[in-house]
């Protein structure tokens, strides 16, 4: 179709799969009837094309924007309106809040088994990520400081260590990249020559290893990504709640996330519920929360409460990602080669404490923070 119609749309408009122009309030697609028809017949049509229809509905989902209506896929549209729902509902009481808590972890649980399984692309978790972290952090900010008075130091910490891990994971989104091998070697001028020296290094180096997916030749400990559809340098994870592979150049930044926000989503946890139940002293001045039976008199607080018991969820998950991640680092594997020698590892269950491990974790370090 030519571009110039695309200057011609009007806000509910869009060119859709078939490049042609519609309306998000147009009729039922005809391919979503069909499916709907056909799979009320008897005995059941051959002909029936879910994915068509599926793919129908979400060439439909769109907003209405200047210039044409934007397509929002629907993995991306569900974190949206389920994070805000779920703390919604979970602070109307107490029973709400012990039920939605088990049935929301069980659902990103069994979400995030099955793309991890069948090795799919999607955004939810990444959307996810942000509308939680984005939610809690206003939901403190305009909530829990002006109404129960957080001191300006207090809020000050919480910000900057925001900040600080916000960095962090940016900076291991935006690495990502440079752990992806780029066999070709296309190079088109003196700067991309300076970049790609490693990999170049590393090609010359490979000893003719060759990659089952791709048939290209690559460097040791280079995986493909079935996600990203490359192969990654020393690949650790797929990380879905970033949207990037945790590969050589980006995992120091991705620890370093994992233990400030750590600490982040403690402090915050900690500083919710101790100021809003009452608290008794633990250590000196560290206070931990007492008795919250007066949470839900009104929705605000219970808002406030079901946020602080949201960010312990968290705080514990990444505490144990960091402390399996720097497990690993000890051990000079990733994550991926753990999989793969798994039966090994268990075989030899005294591998792990043999002097041989022992003696390298400070050279496993060292060449972590070297990226060799």
């Amino acid at each position: 179709m030519n571009d110039n119609q695309s200057d011609i749309l009007h806000c509910c408009e869009y060119i859709n799969m078939n490049e042609e122009k519609s309306t998000i309030i147009s009729d039922l697609c005809p391919p979503c009837g069909n499916c709907c028809s056909n799979l009320l017949k008897c005995p059941p049509s051959r002909d029936i094309e879910i994915n068509v229809m599926v793919a129908n509905i979400q060439d439909r989902f769109r907003i209405p924007w200047q210039g044409g209506a934007r397509r929002i896929s629907l993995d991306s549209a569900v974190p949206l309106l389920l994070f805000p729902a779920t703390l919604y509902f979970a602070a109307q009481g107490f029973w709400p809040t012990i039920l939605l808590f088990p049935l929301v972890a069980l659902f990103l649980y069994y979400i995030h088994y099955t793309v991890r399984k069948y090795r799919v692309a999607t955004k939810f978790f990444y959307v996810w990520t942000l509308t939680s972290a984005s939610l809690v952090f206003m939901v403190f900010q305009f909530i829990v400081v002006p109404l129960l008075d957080i001191n300006s130091l207090e809020n000050t910490i919480i910000t900057v260590n925001m900040i600080a891990t916000t960095v962090c994971f940016y900076f291991t989104k935006k690495y990502a990249v440079k752990s992806h091998l780029k066999p070709d070697l296309e190079l088109t001028n003196v700067n991309d020559l300076v970049d790609a020296d490693e990999n170049i290094v590393l090609l010359n180096d490979a000893e003719e290893i060759q990659c089952n997916t791709c048939k290209k030749v690559v460097p040791p400990r280079t995986y493909h990504c079935f996600v990203c559809k490359t192969c990654i340098i020393q690949q650790h994870i797929h990380s879905y709640w970033i949207d990037c592979c945790i590969g050589k150049y980006n995992r120091k930044p991705y620890i370093a996330g994992l233990i400030l926000g750590t600490i982040m989503f403690t402090f915050l946890s900690n500083l919710i519920l101790t100021t809003l139940c009452h608290p008794f002293n633990v250590f000196a001045t560290i206070m931990l929360p007492d008795d919250c039976s007066d949470v839900y008199y009104d929705i605000m607080y219970g808002i406030c409460f079901v946020s602080g018991l949201y960010c312990f969820a968290v705080a514990v998950i990444l505490f144990f990602m960091f402390i399996y991640d720097t497990y690993m680092v000890s051990l000079g594997i990733t994550y991926h080669e753990w999989q793969e020698n798994y039966k090994d590892y268990k075989r030899d269950r005294s591998w792990f404490l043999s002097r041989h491990v022992i003696m390298n974790v400070l050279s496993n370090w060292r060449a972590f923070f070297n990226n060799v």
